[in-house]
Parts: structure tokens; sequence; C-alpha cells
């Protein structure tokens, strides 16, 4: 996987990444990751406060409570189950 970037974009984005008031293409890419870092922790903590306020517990209890099931499966809290389990691992 080649991850060199071609010299005629680097040339081209130069100038216009100094206007946007960086010293050079490096630091923009880095401050663009991190801002796409930063935008998804913000919508994981959100979700995860969604599902708090939509379940009334965290997602500790609210695992133990699908855990707990044996025979009903209700698919809605599977699904928020899991979406909310990803929420968290991130």
């Amino acid at each position: 996987m080649d991850t060199s970037l071609d010299s005629i974009f680097i040339e081209r984005s130069e100038s216009i990444v100094a206007e946007l008031g960086f010293k050079n293409l490096k630091s923009f890419v880095k401050n663009q990751a991190l801002l796409i870092l930063m935008s998804k922790m913000e919508k994981f903590k959100a979700e995860d406060k969604r599902f708090k306020c939509k379940y009334g517990l965290d997602f500790n209890k609210f695992q133990e409570r699908i855990e707990q099931r044996k025979d009903e499966e209700i698919f809605s809290e599977e699904d928020d189950y899991l979406d909310w389990r990803f929420a968290k691992e991130f």
C-alpha cells in the first residue's frame, strides 16, 4: 500500500494550506485527523447518553438485562444493545 502523497498534490495544496494558517501539509492533515476523531468521540458520547435516558440504566445494567433473558428476544433492544456496546467500546 502506497502511503505517500504525489508531488503534484503536495505542490498544489501547500499554498492553500498556508492560506488556511497551517505551516505545512502535515500539520493540516494532523489537525483534520484530530477533528475527525474528536467528532466521532462526541457522537459516541451522545449515543451513550441517549441510551441511558431511553432505558434509565447505564450500559452495564442494560447488558445484564439483555444477557439474563432466556426465551425472550426483543429485537429493538438487541439492536440498541449492539449499537450501545459499539459506542462504549470505541
